[in-house]
């Protein structure tokens, strides 16, 4: 990612909030927005993989850091994390965290399924809602909610997920009409197939190195800032995304199960 200097702490303020920030599409963000010349707060459940990264970016980009360990998927993870940074001024907010659950729903631990809905979608509305006042009162900053291409049509074999992508797609937009004039500006990524743990964590069978690099994914973010509600990185994603414009939604749901089965373990089928 080029260099391109300290205009998004200058445009925004000091503080940056990253969940999710111990891997993948998360640690992008943290390692843009401080090569920005902003602090950083990284926040996950892995305490030694955000330690080892706020080492990196205060010797990198000699920026502050603040590292808060919390699992989001608590009912209380939300108000914890808020709670923690409540004496900064945080001024940009990545909503980053969250995971998929890949198989036939029937077959799916219950448990899962609601904690992926709380990070996926109850955090993000937590969170803001605690941080986006203040950015208000300031009359700057910004929200950046990462998506997915899943959130535009129904998808077989990761129904919950796609549901839930489908909400931060209207939660983010939502936020955007609304914040337009205030200084804050909001937007939604929503990336395909990206190299990220997201795979292993969802239980799919594709491996870690099929997709986008992460770091494109942020790039394509940061430069869709303030410019429109939402993005979509890759003309393949583009297409793959807006499939129901061009057949019918019970015709996209059967070719994305087709789709979805090669990377479905078997006995979750």
């Amino acid at each position: 990612m080029a260099e391109i200097g300290r205009k998004y702490r200058e445009k925004y303020g000091e503080w940056a909030l990253v969940t999710g920030a111990s891997a993948g599409i998360g640690l992008e963000f943290a390692r843009a927005l401080a090569r920005e010349g902003m602090s950083i707060v990284l926040t996950a459940r892995r305490e030694d993989r955000l330690n080892a990264l706020a080492a990196e970016l205060k010797e990198k980009y000699h920026v502050d850091t603040r590292v808060v360990a919390v699992d989001l998927a608590l009912a209380d993870g939300a108000d914890r994390l808020a709670d923690a940074v409540a004496d900064l001024p945080i001024a940009f907010l990545v909503n980053n965290a969250g995971f998929g659950y890949a198989g036939r729903f029937d077959k799916l631990a219950i448990d899962r399924l609601r904690a992926m809905v709380v990070v996926n979608c109850v955090v993000p509305v937590v969170l803001t809602s605690r941080i986006l006042p203040g950015m208000v009162k300031r009359g700057r900053g910004a929200v950046i909610i990462v998506g997915s291409v899943a959130g535009h049509q129904p998808l077989p074999l990761h129904a919950v997920y796609s549901a839930t992508k489908g909400f931060d797609l209207l939660f983010g937009e939502g936020l955007w009409g609304e914040l337009r004039g205030t200084g804050i500006d909001a937007l939604v990524i929503e990336p395909g197939s990206t190299k990220t743990e997201f795979q292993a964590v969802a239980g799919e069978s594709v491996g870690p190195d099929h997709g986008e690099p992460a770091e494109n994914v942020v790039r394509v973010a940061l430069d869709a800032l303030g410019k429109h509600p939402s993005v979509i990185p890759g003309w393949f994603n583009w297409v793959r995304a807006n499939a129901t414009r061009l057949v019918p939604r019970s015709t996209a749901a059967i070719i994305a199960k087709k789709v979805t089965e090669g990377s479905t373990p078997v006995e979750l089928r």
